[in-house]
């Protein structure tokens, strides 16, 4: 697996805090930090270059880029903006990812990336 940032909880607590902003509860917004949880599932999913992957809440990109790594497109879906910005910051050097910024749920219907 290519190498990827890690983000830590203290690296996510110091992001928020550069950019003025906190994890939104009423969005259910949790941040999966344990690397080795993170490229277990990534590993497991048995991704390769042909394969395209649609994640749902990015947050701060944080699993966005390691499936990057290994599929070969990532569409991104993330509704809060704050977050929205941090997924576009983490994964600038991702050719194959397409980032939305909208809510899928309410769109499921007619969601067309």
């Amino acid at each position: 697996m290519k190498d990827v940032q890690r983000q830590t909880r203290s690296y996510l607590m110091a992001l928020f805090k550069a950019h003025g902003f906190n994890p939104r509860g009423d969005l259910g917004q949790n941040f999966l930090i344990d690397v080795n949880l993170i490229e277990f599932a990534v590993r497991s999913a048995n991704l390769g270059p042909k394969d395209v992957v649609l994640e749902v809440g990015t947050g701060t990109g944080g699993m966005t880029t390691f499936l990057s790594a290994q599929a070969g497109h990532v569409i991104a879906v993330e509704i809060d903006r704050n977050m929205f910005a941090l997924t576009t910051y983490a994964t600038q050097d991702c050719t194959n990812v397409t980032l939305i910024n909208k809510d899928i749920l309410k769109n499921k219907n007619s969601f067309d990336p």
